[in-house]
């Protein structure tokens, strides 16, 4: 129970320095798209980068939404599917007679689902025929993407020996690396 409470807390804790003063700091210092060689006791060991933002997909939340709002704004983006609505008691009459289980629903086209929904991605609106600029569509929802945060590739170099040799070397300041912060004195 104890060590749960810990790794509760734990996770709490870091989750809220990373984003209240890690992120924030590491933007200051390294804009998305940056890239520096991290470097021990003179020597390249990899690269510290931190990506762009990923861009945002719009996706369809709330078809029921997306329809209503298609049907009345957009009636020639609508199409009628057919599909057939499956109970076990049709099952068994199936196989003898498939036309009678065809049942008839609205729903806008597929591809027009398509076309918005990347629209609202990249460029962030999605013009009409007629002119009109949507940057919002009922049933569509267009989530902010994630911040970027920083990344080291250790990958391309022998950055295990780089990091070994400076170690040894005392290139490294271990005591601040492992420094907890401590009450004052008494």
């Amino acid at each position: 129970m104890l060590f749960r409470s810990l790794v509760k807390f734990f996770t709490v804790a870091l989750a809220k320095l990373r984003e209240d003063e890690l992120l924030p700091q590491s933007e200051a210092e390294m804009p998305p798209g940056s890239r520096l060689p991290v470097m021990f006791g003179g020597r390249q060991a990899g690269w510290a980068s931190v990506p762009q933002p990923s861009q945002r997909a719009a996706y369809v939340a709330d078809g029921k939404k997306l329809l209503a709002w298609a049907e009345k704004h957009h009636p020639a983006k609508m199409e009628t599917a057919e599909t057939v609505e499956v109970t076990d008691a049709l099952l068994a009459h199936l196989r003898e007679h498939f036309p009678s289980a065809i049942v008839q629903t609205r729903q806008v086209d597929p591809q027009w689902v398509a076309d918005l929904t990347q629209a609202m991605k990249d460029p962030g609106y999605y013009l009409t025929l007629q002119g009109e600029k949507l940057t919002e569509v009922p049933g569509i929802v267009l989530p902010e993407p994630g911040r970027p945060s920083p990344r080291v590739d250790l990958d391309d170099f022998p950055a295990a020996e780089v990091i070994g040799a400076a170690w040894r070397g005392g290139d490294i300041p271990v005591a601040e690396l492992i420094a907890l912060p401590g009450g004052e004195a008494a």
